[in-house]
């Protein structure tokens, strides 16, 4: 596996890109980037569909290379096998088909993990992973996350071969073997209250009243901290929402605007009839749980030769400089260590089900490559 990190998006992106892509034992790549390379300009797509092997991959607010946070630049990964790579169109549109995009048979040709990126703006996320889960079981390993910016809304994040993608997704699937970590580290301090009221990611009511009234209250009530519209997104990346599940870490759910209604719009699907608590979080809780989804990842025969890591850019935003500390727990030693920031991640344990979660560690550890 030949990573290679270049800091300039234009020249040094397409040197690499035709350098791995001619290399003997590189067979696909990935390719990983911040909003600085502009994946919706002709000559990208130009560049793309001159690549001479597969090659996937998606722009994310921020990128991981040697263990350390990038902010500019790409990250190409060449791959010793052929990834197939699936494309998934209007993620949005509640009538599209997932399970037709989708091809069944990936686990019996010998393939064993998949790479799964989708637009973080789309809506219907968590069909699309359901899906997946209900196609391939735990016959395949899956991790990944949400491409796209903080600053803007849905646009082409994600490519292949064939061109960008806006409102859509990608699976691709390797035959190696991965291990895989997944905790976040957030704890309960109210709830649960019922979801009476939402529609999509959006949560309208709890309880039967508005979610805003209900979410101020709990975090008035803990922190003495004011909670107003103007400084919701402030506060709210220190208190995010927790889905319960029977047995396990709850599933995080990011809240990131309110409106005027005292609607609260999060990063995934709030479904109705769940039960939510509000979480918190101190900077070693979390890097505690990331260290958990290292040593969860590094628990299998083999040692590895590379390490996934992608991660929510959320706790970035949470623990500022801290992060650093995060980053260290999952670098060891000789390993490389790459991967992205995501808005929401992907990812199983081999053993349970499928999720798209936020504000949580997901590592991956791969031998064989």
């Amino acid at each position: 596996m030949e990573v290679t990190y270049s800091s300039d998006v234009d020249a040094g992106v397409r040197e690499t890109l035709a350098s791995t892509a001619s290399a003997d034992s590189v067979e696909g790549i990935l390719l990983l980037a911040t909003p600085d390379l502009k994946p919706q300009s002709p000559e990208f797509e130009a560049l793309l569909a001159d690549i001479s092997v597969p090659i996937f991959g998606g722009i994310f607010p921020e990128i991981i290379y040697r263990g350390e946070k990038q902010d500019t630049g790409a990250l190409t990964v060449g791959l010793s096998s052929k990834p197939d790579v699936t494309t998934v169109s209007d993620l949005s549109d509640p009538e599209t088909s997932f399970s037709d995009a989708l091809d069944p048979n990936l686990p019996s040709q010998g393939y064993e993990t998949a790479l799964v990126f989708v637009d973080a703006h789309a809506t219907n996320i968590e069909a699309f992973i359901e899906t997946l889960f209900r196609t391939y079981s735990v016959e395949l390993n899956f991790v990944g996350g949400g491409a796209g910016t903080l600053e803007v809304d849905q646009q082409s994040c994600l490519f292949t071969n064939e061109g960008v993608i806006e409102d859509g997704a990608i699976v691709a699937a390797l035959p190696e073997p991965m291990e895989i970590g997944v905790k976040h580290g957030w704890q309960e301090i109210a709830g649960p209250f019922r979801v009476t009221d939402a529609d999509g990611s959006t949560l309208n009511t709890l309880d039967g009243k508005s979610a805003f009234s209900v979410y101020r209250d709990v975090i008035e009530d803990h922190s003495r901290t004011i909670v107003t519209e103007e400084n919701f997104f402030e506060v709210a990346k220190s208190y995010p929402f927790g889905i319960s599940r029977m047995a396990a870490e709850e599933i995080v759910r990011d809240p990131f605007a309110v409106s005027e209604d005292g609607s609260i719009t999060c990063f995934g699907e709030m479904p109705e009839g769940e039960f939510v608590t509000v979480l918190e979080g101190d900077p070693d809780s979390l890097i505690a749980a990331a260290q958990t989804a290292y040593d969860h990842a590094l628990n299998g025969s083999n040692p590895p030769e590379a390490l996934f890591f992608f991660d929510c850019i959320s706790r970035v935003l949470y623990l500022k400089s801290a992060f650093d500390r995060e980053l260290a727990v999952v670098r060891p030693g000789d390993v490389p260590v790459f991967g992205a920031l995501t808005i929401g991640e992907i990812a199983n344990d081999g053993a349970g089900h499928l999720d798209y979660y936020n504000k949580t560690a997901v590592v991956g550890a791969m031998s064989n490559v």
